[in-house]
């Protein structure tokens, strides 16, 4: 059922409520009501179906908010499931984006040292280019003067037979010695910067590759960062998604704590009613009409309400599973599917045959005094009754039949056991 549905339900089950505590006077259930006329009778009886209508909007209302309430349970233990490795998933996302960037730092500052030489290679491969001119234009300039002597043997054969004497020969010589050691000279500077431009010339080509390779590692880098940066937020938006959930879920679980505090709140002052009107009974028969309910029990003189008697929930306090609110389950449920026959378990007059709020259909019977204490049963979340109000009945008379009226999810018979009004655990012995 959608939203719409369930926000109407809210003001008709308020509706409920309030039409089964105003008018549980006026319907004159088990209060021992003066004879009415026949408008009177008429108008209770009115009074009485919309009641019974009411009860039934109520439950499905409060069905409802049950169903939300385990639905808003279980998607908070889903969400509570699921964020640790959400967490893990964007903690690793986080890790692979800053691993990434720290890549991409480094692979600039790689291109950047690259970039830098290679304009030094290029600077030194331009001056190679002016000191290999330069080499050149002087062995051309020497290969040149050499040429227009005669040569370097030329020059030592005039020296030799030039019929000069010794120290003429001897300085002829030093001279050619000296232009022979130039021409060797010039020719090995040559090849020298000939080699050095070839290595600047090299270097140059490899630091070029190797911006080349640069470069496209930062490409490639840059789809590994893309992708990171994509799963970091993806998984940021996911734990976003998560966390919505679960404050949703949150939110509708208080809401739904609400409700069910109220509904409490009315079994509590529905079940304080009970106890007056049974602790007025008592004093109007000159009974103790005290509090209590801790007397110790008149073992077997209760009899069973069902003809199969197990227990599905007891007497006692509990947490809520959902809404860790502390509440007195303040009788016993008994496993009975629609419609079984629910059984007096004393003799004793019925004080109460009709609707009530958390309780539903309820029957009350009051048994009198009991080795000095006042007790009562109850029979709740019948389906229709048997005895009425007023009626006397004996131990084993059929009085109702179980069903699931009030708040609750199925068939079964909560079943009571009132000691001066006070209810008290039925299993302890009373039965």
């Amino acid at each position: 059922m959608g939203g719409s549905g369930r926000r109407r339900r809210l003001p008709a089950l308020a509706l409920a409520v309030a039409l089964l505590v105003g008018a549980a006077g006026a319907a004159g259930v088990g209060e021992g009501a003066a004879p009415a006329s026949a408008d009177t009778v008429a108008q209770l009886k009115a009074k009485q179906q919309q009641l019974k209508d009411a009860l039934a909007q109520a439950q499905e209302g409060l069905a409802d908010t049950g169903e939300r309430a385990e639905r808003a349970a279980a998607e908070l233990a889903d969400v509570q499931a699921r964020q640790p490795a959400a967490q893990a998933a964007l903690e690793t996302a986080q890790t692979e984006v800053r691993t990434a960037k720290d890549r991409d730092v480094e692979l600039a500052g790689q291109l950047a040292a690259a970039e830098a030489a290679e304009q030094v290679a290029v600077q030194e491969l331009a001056q190679g280019e002016s000191d290999l001119a330069e080499a050149e234009k002087r062995v051309s300039r020497l290969v040149s003067a050499t040429y227009r002597g005669g040569g370097v043997d030329a020059g030592l054969a005039a020296a030799v037979m030039g019929g000069e004497g010794p120290s003429e020969l001897a300085d002829r010589l030093a001279l050619v010695e000296a232009a022979t050691r130039v021409q060797q000279g010039s020719t090995a500077r040559l090849a020298q910067v000939r080699a050095e431009q070839q290595h600047r010339a090299e270097r140059l080509e490899a630091v070029r590759q190797q911006m080349a390779e640069l470069r496209q590692q930062a490409a490639d880098h840059l789809v590994e960062t893309q992708r990171a940066e994509a799963q970091a937020q993806a998984a940021t938006d996911e734990l976003a998604a998560l966390e919505a959930t679960k404050e949703q879920a949150l939110a509708d679980i208080e809401a739904q704590k609400r409700a069910y505090e109220q509904q409490v709140s009315q079994a509590q002052a529905e079940s304080d009613d009970i106890a007056a009107q049974l602790r007025a009974r008592a004093r109007a028969r000159g009974g103790s009409g005290g509090g209590g309910g801790s007397a110790a029990p008149q073992r077997g003189v209760l009899g069973n309400p069902l003809a199969s008697m197990t227990v599905t929930s007891g007497f006692g306090y509990r947490i809520h599973p959902v809404y860790h609110v502390r509440r007195l389950h303040a009788g016993t449920d008994l496993r009975a599917a629609c419609g079984t026959p629910v059984y007096a378990a004393a003799d004793g007059e019925v004080v109460r045959a009709g609707p009530g709020t958390g309780y539903g259909n309820i029957l009350v019977i009051d048994h009198g005094t009991i080795g000095g204490r006042d007790v009562a049963t109850a029979y709740a979340h019948l389906s229709r009754f048997v005895a009425r109000s007023g009626q006397d009945v004996k131990k084993g008379d059929l009085v109702a039949y179980s069903g699931s009226t009030g708040v609750g999810t199925a068939c079964h018979l909560h079943f009571e056991v009132r000691v001066d009004g006070s209810p008290t655990d039925a299993m302890a012995g009373w039965l």
